[in-house]
């Protein structure tokens, strides 16, 4: 199927629904155990699709990116969408940017990425200008198409934004029917006001969103699954997009037909204020509001 896109005022685009490999290969070390039932999963996601991958270095300790790397051979590179991350750690000086940025392409087997993120904000000791002179360079030279960060503040976004030449494009944070920091703290107003794509990660909270009789109901309204109406309540918004890791043909199916349709705006507003069991601030990666800008 042809999954629809979305685009920003400066010509960026994504697919809404994108293939996230956290936990392929591995967790933080590499396990080669499954490598070829990871690579097949990778398969019938491009099989069905999906051109939109996402990974990290951090993912199995480079192995997610070496099996992508195996996995996309035969397609055609031009229409895949692959972006990749630099430092989990938040040690991202220029070189290790640069560094880590060739190992990754190594790791891949192509010669440029087509969005590349910082995973976490400088840490203290790391300049936000030294990084993003890195990310500058990289994207002049066309190694890669576009520059994101991951789990910022907005206070932090407009920090790094005033440090580089391009404009950036992505915000990746944990985003879900759950899971509501980013609309608490305004970093989806941010991203909506400001021309940039909310990346939402984890849309499924690993299959473990409490139930609900609300979304019992809009699901039947729409002759949806209750997974699909939690997906299409992300991508139904302005400037919002997911990642979802799944392997699984019979979930991947689903999951898909959820792209294809837009929830009424009444149905996302009752969602919103509605569901039960909200939390506002993330379990996997709160943003650092005390640190923000020098941490």
């Amino acid at each position: 199927m042809k999954i629809p896109t979305k685009k920003l005022k400066n010509g960026f685009e994504l697919p809404v629904y994108g293939l996230g490999l956290w936990e392929v290969g591995g967790r933080l070390e590499s396990d080669i155990s499954k490598d070829s039932e990871e690579i097949k999963g990778i398969q019938a996601n491009l099989d069905s699709g999906v051109t939109h991958i996402d990974t990290a270095e951090l993912y199995g300790n480079g192995h997610a990116e070496e099996l992508l790397g195996q996995a996309i051979r035969g397609f055609d590179r031009e229409e895949l969408f692959i972006a990749s991350k630099v430092g989990h750690d938040g040690k991202l000086s220029y070189d290790r940017v640069r560094k880590s940025f060739e190992a990754s392409l190594k790791r891949i087997g192509t010669d440029y990425l087509d969005l590349y993120y910082l995973h976490l904000y400088p840490k203290h000791g790391y300049s936000i200008e030294e990084t993003m002179k890195a990310m500058n360079e990289l994207k002049d030279q066309g190694l890669i198409k576009n520059i994101g960060l991951s789990n910022v503040t907005p206070n932090r976004f407009k920090e790094a934004q005033k440090y580089s030449d391009h404009k950036i494009v992505c915000n990746q944070v944990h985003y879900n029917l759950q899971y509501r920091e980013v609309e608490d703290k305004k970093v989806l107003s941010f991203c909506q006001d400001n021309d940039v794509m909310l990346v939402a990660w984890r849309p499924l909270q690993k299959g473990l969103l409490p139930e609900s009789d609300l979304i019992l109901k809009i699901a039947k309204k729409y002759e949806k699954t209750p997974a699909q109406i939690a997906l299409n309540w992300l991508i139904s918004q302005d400037s919002v997009v997911t990642i979802v890791k799944t392997s699984n043909v019979d979930h991947l199916k689903e999951n898909l037909g959820a792209v294809d349709w837009t929830m009424e705006k009444e149905d996302i507003a009752r969602i919103r204020k509605e569901f039960p069991n909200q939390e506002l601030v993330s379990e996997a990666i709160p943003l650092d509001y005390e640190g923000e800008i020098a941490p």
